[in-house]
């Protein structure tokens, strides 16, 4: 069997993510990822048994990327007050989306999918996701608003995505709409609690 080559396995999943961003999750196919790469589609078997694990591979990534993000250790961290770690992943994924303004687009794709693929979400994040613990600690604390978190996530993931494809869009800068402007706006949406000044 083949040794993998890890330049080779990245550069699939970099023209995998090319792919969602110009043509959408749904119409990515490993015949169009193997010509993008420029090798065979037999190649792509390799490193990925079909189209479903190639986007996971993508998803998996990402997520991977996001965790990385500076911030992230403190939304993560139990010992941080709740307040503290619920504003501070609204900053980490603000930040995140600056860096990488792609990213939020490409997970949000591949995530539609799973009406298509019914243990796809629940396998990838899994019922212990720490952000879904995070949003159910910040309503019992009395710090986010006591409604579904899918709703307080969307709240959060789309506003960022939209405000990270304006200034990729040259629509406004980061200078007009600012991380204050953008996290004011959030906090509103899903906090009971006043907005933490001391935090910016």
């Amino acid at each position: 069997m083949k040794k993998k080559d890890l330049t080779k396995e990245k550069k699939i999943l970099d023209a995998t993510a090319q792919l969602i961003v110009s043509e959408g999750a749904p119409s990515v196919s490993t015949i169009q990822v193997a010509k993008k790469v420029g090798i065979s589609q037999s190649n792509i078997y390799l490193y990925f048994k079909d189209k479903r694990a190639l986007l996971e591979g993508v998803y998996l990534r990402e997520i991977n990327q996001l965790e990385q993000t500076p911030g992230m250790q403190i939304v993560l961290d139990k010992r941080v007050a709740i307040e503290k770690r619920c504003f501070a992943y609204i900053r980490a994924m603000y930040d995140f989306s600056l860096d990488n303004p792609n990213s939020l687009s490409i997970i949000e794709q591949i995530k539609s999918l799973s009406k298509d693929f019914p243990d796809y979400i629940s396998k990838l994040i899994g019922p212990n996701n720490p952000i879904a613990s995070l949003f159910e600690m910040g309503i019992k604390a009395g710090v986010l608003r006591p409604i579904d978190r899918s709703l307080t996530m969307a709240a959060i993931f789309s506003v960022i995505r939209r405000h990270a494809q304006n200034i990729q869009e040259n629509i406004y800068t980061e200078s007009d709409v600012t991380f204050s402007d953008i996290s004011r706006m959030i906090w509103g949406a899903v906090a009971i609690k006043p907005y933490p000044e001391n935090l910016l």
